[in-house]
């Protein structure tokens, strides 16, 4: 049978058996590793969600990635390290620019990277400080150098001091349990002589090897002068404790049976009305038992359970007592990757989920929906080969209704279609003409979701739509008589297309 043109064949592409697309991850999952943003594929894949990805979606050109580094400097930032040990950063503060990709020139083995006010320091496996400046538009500016006076480094982390405005400083652990910080504008650092045999450190509180908490202090009176030195305290009410987290107000800390500590602020009002009220007395929280992760997000604390559970509690109000109500988000995780104001969670059978705001597309379920109060399914990364080669999507294919849809443009324009779209109509017109091929042409209305192939309607159970400004068709019109083949493999979660 004559070919009738690439274009046609990808029309094909429209009608799949939607017994195929299932929503729910029905297969083996191949996440490797995953973060409030991104994922890593057994193949060493990168993918993209936020921001101008509204779910997963393929990084081309970037094989091989070993670990992520996210919300380095806005949310949604992400730092990669590939298997030649080079870093690169991924900005991600603008829903109307594309992604891209800057090397951060003079780093390797990257282990951890963290902000502060003008600066970015990266920490390598080997303990060391690298320093590179922020850029006016909040972004990394490279190349990296290495910062002296400290080395042997395990975690960096920041901590707050208001006089009455607050600024943020550096602290660093080091590899021999020692606690140090740096003097003005990182100038020189010096250690906490109060503070050895550190296991962690979590803005102004560290975690001793006996399972004491320590702390320093946060508000100062403004008219006192700044002191390089650090007055560090136990805080008593806490022994026996295996976690320590913190945020900008507020404190958790999980002790060896499993109980969860709260001190800090809850919070009332909202934006110019906000007020912050503090306990610095730790509180038992009996809502929630056997707690083996907790988190800060927007003003919730999430708690994860050894069962696998997952509770959350409001911070909203002017107390938060002992006995504040933790109500069951979600079962079987088995982790938990939190950014400001949503969390990743991975279940048992490696389905990601997602909870809280969706403003930029945070929870990578194909939409922005400012927030989502129960848990949803982050949309499965699906691949999409052309002949055996992977197509460059400018978004990933997206489940709906059991049914799987892909970025119209994507795929149309590398088959070499004139592609048209009339921003007044909403009517995409795509079009191809080329020797020895019958000429073929469709056209999709997003109005009123009539679309047309070679002129005549066609009738689809599930309508085409826009997401961010991209249009998206349902995988489901194919015929052998249109000229390609179109095969799910499930066990790689990929659609191979094959024209002939």
């Amino acid at each position: 049978m004559k070919r009738r043109g690439l274009l046609l064949s990808i029309i094909t592409l429209l009608l799949i058996s939607p017994r195929v697309w299932a929503a729910g991850n029905d297969s083996t999952s191949h996440i490797r590793s995953y973060d409030s943003g991104s994922l890593i594929q057994s193949d060493g894949s990168l993918w993209l969600w936020g921001y101008n990805q509204s779910v997963p979606t393929r990084v081309e050109g970037k094989p091989n990635v070993i670990k992520t580094f996210s919300n380095i400097i806005n949310e949604g930032d992400l730092v990669f390290t590939l298997q030649d040990h080079s870093a690169w950063y991924v900005p991600r503060n603008n829903i109307s620019e594309s992604v891209k990709f800057v090397p951060l020139e003079g780093l390797q083995n990257l282990a951890a990277v963290s902000s502060l006010n003008d600066h970015v320091l990266a920490l390598t496996n080997e303990g060391s400080i690298f320093l590179a400046d922020q850029l006016d538009n909040r972004n990394i500016s490279s190349p990296f150098h290495t910062l002296s006076g400290i080395d042997e480094v395990a975690h960096i982390d920041s901590y707050y001091e208001e006089r009455p405005d607050y600024e943020e400083r550096w602290i660093f652990l080091r590899k021999d349990g020692s606690v140090w910080k740096n003097t003005t504008a990182l100038q020189g650092f010096e250690p906490v002589s109060s503070l050895k045999d550190i296991t962690a450190i979590a803005k102004n509180i560290a975690l001793k090897k006996d399972g004491t908490v320590w702390t320093w202090a946060k508000e100062f009176d403004k008219n006192a002068a700044p002191s390089e030195t650090l007055s560090v305290s136990q805080i008593q009410a806490l022994s026996g404790i295996k976690t320590i987290k913190a945020n900008r107000y507020s404190n958790l800390a999980i002790d060896q049976q499993g109980r969860l500590w709260f001190w800090g602020a809850t919070v009332t009002g909202a934006l110019d009305n906000t007020t912050y009220h503090n306990t610095n007395t730790p509180v038992l929280l009996t809502g929630v038992k056997d707690v083996k992760d907790a988190f800060f997000v927007e003003r919730s604390i999430l708690a994860l359970t050894t069962a696998g559970n997952v509770y959350v509690a409001s911070l909203d109000g002017e107390k938060l007592s002992s006995n504040a109500s933790f109500t069951l988000l979600s079962k079987n995780i088995q982790s938990i990757k939190a950014g400001p104001r949503h969390v990743i969670m991975q279940k048992a059978n490696g389905a990601l989920w997602g909870w809280g705001v969706n403003k930029h597309a945070q929870l990578g379920i194909g939409d922005y929906e400012f927030l989502y109060s129960t848990p949803v399914p982050v949309q499965k990364p699906i691949l999409v080969r052309l002949n055996s080669t992977p197509v460059p999507l400018s978004n990933g294919v997206i489940t709906r209704n059991g049914q799987a849809f892909i970025p119209l443009r994507s795929v149309f324009d590398k088959l070499g279609a004139e592609v048209t779209y009339d921003y007044n109509s909403k009517i995409a017109k795509m079009n191809q003409s080329k020797a020895g091929d019958h000429p073929v042409s469709l056209e999709i209305n997003f109005k009123t979701s009539q679309t047309k192939v070679n002129s005549k309607s066609v009738e689809l159970t599930n309508p085409p739509f826009m997401v961010n400004g991209i249009g998206y068709l349902p995988l489901r019109l194919i015929s052998e008589t249109l000229g390609a083949k179109v095969d799910w493999i499930q066990k790689e979660d990929t659609i191979v297309i094959t024209t002939k």
